[in-house]
């Protein structure tokens, strides 16, 4: 019996480069216009790092584009969200402040987001999510491990939708610790958050864009048994996919694309630009697949991901029966 597909009924997406993307008064406007619209206390709303302001840009995008009204109210959805890249630099500079002032070097602002699920815990608030809360820590993959969950939160019926994705920040700090572990990152500090609103398929919805399958891998042949996994998650067989998109860089892009041929997987492979942000670089991927799909590329697609920890996750995207 096939599984229950998800359907992915809203995107939500925000980016910001040190040498480009989008501009600052851009992305100031946005966030501006969110925060005045949330209902207020007794004071203004106050959000100290990127992490915040790109997951509540996104999960705002995701949840409105997704037909559901803010605040949301009630637990009808939940959140999964990965987080990984951004919480050392929080650390860094706290415990960096402690050695130089002793305890008065703490701050008591950021200490909180030394705790990677502060992140969620902090849009849970401020948008009234409050349905199951999960906060996945699985380095670069983060993002697409928070999908799987929420693929088997939405089967089980624990919840009516699922926001799910990765936000990232890559800093100094994180930049400084890749070069020092022989992985050299040359790009600028940059943000980034993809939260994608899941729901389980109900009828009436044909057309829509769905998710039917997800697998993980890990050890040498992870994404031979990432792809295996997803395929029979959605029984669908290798010569079925239409196109396939990676995400990953350099030699990891080129070894994934290699593993996918020995397979006998003979679609066209396209590369995700967005493979440098990490913990949001899956969910920007699938997201771009599901776009491409609903503007009538063929299907299905299957969107691939690696990390440094020996790791692989994998989506089979399509559109639904046309009813």
């Amino acid at each position: 019996m096939m599984p229950c597909p998800i359907r992915l009924s809203g995107v939500g997406m925000a980016c910001s480069r040190a040498n480009g993307g989008q501009p600052a008064d851009s992305f100031a406007n946005r966030l501006s216009a969110i925060l005045s619209a949330l209902p207020r206390g007794l004071s203004p709303v106050r959000l100290v790092h990127p992490l915040e302001e790109m997951a509540l840009l996104a999960a705002c995008e995701a949840l409105t584009r997704g037909g559901i009204r803010l605040p949301v109210g009630g637990d009808t959805v939940g959140m999964v969200f990965g987080v990984e890249e951004g919480i050392d630099g929080i650390k860094a500079r706290h415990y960096a402040g402690i050695l130089r002032d002793g305890p008065l070097g703490a701050s008591l602002i950021t200490f909180p987001l030394t705790a990677p699920n502060t992140v969620a815990a902090r849009i849970s608030i401020l948008l009234d999510i409050r349905g199951e809360s999960v906060t996945v820590c699985g380095g670069s993959l983060s993002g697409a491990q928070a999908i799987g969950l929420a693929v088997d939160t939405l089967r089980q019926g624990k919840c009516r939708a699922v926001l799910a994705g990765g936000v990232t920040s890559v800093e100094d700090e994180f930049l400084h610790a890749m070069h020092r572990l022989g992985q050299p990152d040359s790009g600028p500090v940059r943000s980034g958050a993809c939260l994608l609103l899941l729901e389980a398929e109900v009828s009436g919805t044909s057309g829509a864009i769905e998710i039917l399958g997800y697998g993980e891998g890990f050890g040498p042949e992870a994404v031979r048994n990432a792809v295996q996994c997803c395929l029979e998650d959605a029984q669908i067989l290798p010569g079925q996919i239409a196109w396939i998109q990676v995400v990953g860089s350099g030699r990891d892009a080129q070894l994934l694309s290699g593993t996918l041929r020995r397979m006998v997987v003979n679609a066209p492979i396209v590369q995700s630009p967005e493979s440098d942000l990490y913990s949001a670089a899956f969910p920007m991927a699938v997201a771009d697949a599901s776009t491409q799909v609903a503007n009538g590329n063929e299907e299905p697609v299957l969107v691939v991901g690696t990390d440094c920890l020996a790791g692989a996750s994998s989506v089979l995207l399509c559109r639904g029966a046309q009813g």
